[in-house]
């Protein structure tokens, strides 16, 4: 499979190396140095989004790395990218022009981003051009380094207020957003559940209706059986963690731990 991985059109933003201190250097053991931010501020460098990222790298060896598919138009034949959790865990694959695919998240491997710092750790792989290392101490330090999440202080602060309504055969759930959200998990489960445990959401919560969502509202399809009806709980989540399902201090019991523990809750 072969890609023409040549930057055109307008340079989409990138935010590596915020200090201008030289932190947008990998090192490939079969590449040499590999630039995230080839030709320095606003060029066509590597931009970090909560959940992807794109732009390019440069390697003389390499040549241009592609980090979605996006870069290059081609997302309805070949797509590809390297994507993020919303928490700096990345996965997926990016395209060397010289060298083929990278993957982000190989077995003995992987590559991670720190929300607290922007540092990104860890090492990818290729086929053709082995490891590719994001930092080292020793024997020369280098990392790259991005302004991801940096003006993000702390977790969705408090609860968010859910309302429910029937719209024909479907339902609308609708929600507060507290401060600091970026996205949202939505969970579900039976209320005949819920009374019969004792309110034990790790054993009531049945469904993850949505994860990682922006809206504020999401439209319901399917019932309850008879004589049951739906729980449903909403928690706000950003980069720098998620936030809590926890309703305030009249509450019984931790909604977070256990629905956390539940094998059907969120990831």
């Amino acid at each position: 499979m072969l890609l023409a991985l040549i930057p055109c059109g307008p340079a989409r933003a990138e935010n590596v190396d915020p200090a201008g201190d030289g932190s947008q250097y990998a090192w490939g053991e079969n590449s040499g140095w590999v630039n995230a931010e080839p030709s320095g501020n606003a060029g066509p460098g590597i931009d970090v989004q909560d959940f992807g990222l794109t732009g390019w790298m440069w390697s003389e060896h390499d040549g241009w790395i592609s980090l979605s598919c996006v870069n290059t138009a081609s997302c309805g034949t070949t797509p590809y990218g390297v994507k993020n959790d919303g928490s700096g865990t990345l996965s997926g694959y990016a395209w060397a022009e010289n060298a083929g695919w990278i993957h982000f998240n190989p077995s003995q491997g992987g590559v991670t981003i720190d929300p607290a710092t922007g540092n990104f750790s860890g090492r990818a792989w290729g086929e053709n051009g082995g490891w590719l290392n994001f930092a080292s101490v020793a024997p020369v330090a280098y990392k790259v380094k991005t302004s991801w999440c940096q003006d993000v202080p702390t977790p969705p602060a408090g609860a968010t207020s859910l309302t429910l309504a029937k719209v024909g055969a479907d339902c609308a759930l609708n929600w507060t957003s507290p401060p600091g959200s970026g996205w949202y998990d939505v969970v579900r489960g039976k209320l005949s559940t819920l009374r019969s445990t004792g309110g034990d959401f790790t054993l009531a919560t049945e469904a993850c209706v949505a994860d990682n969502t922006t809206p504020t509202a999401l439209i319901f399809s399917g019932d309850p059986p008879a004589d049951d009806g739906f729980w449903f709980l909403v928690r706000a989540d950003n980069c720098k963690g998620p936030g809590q399902y926890d309703s305030g201090p009249a509450q019984i019991g931790d909604r977070d731990a256990e629905i956390d523990a539940a094998a059907a809750g969120c990831p």
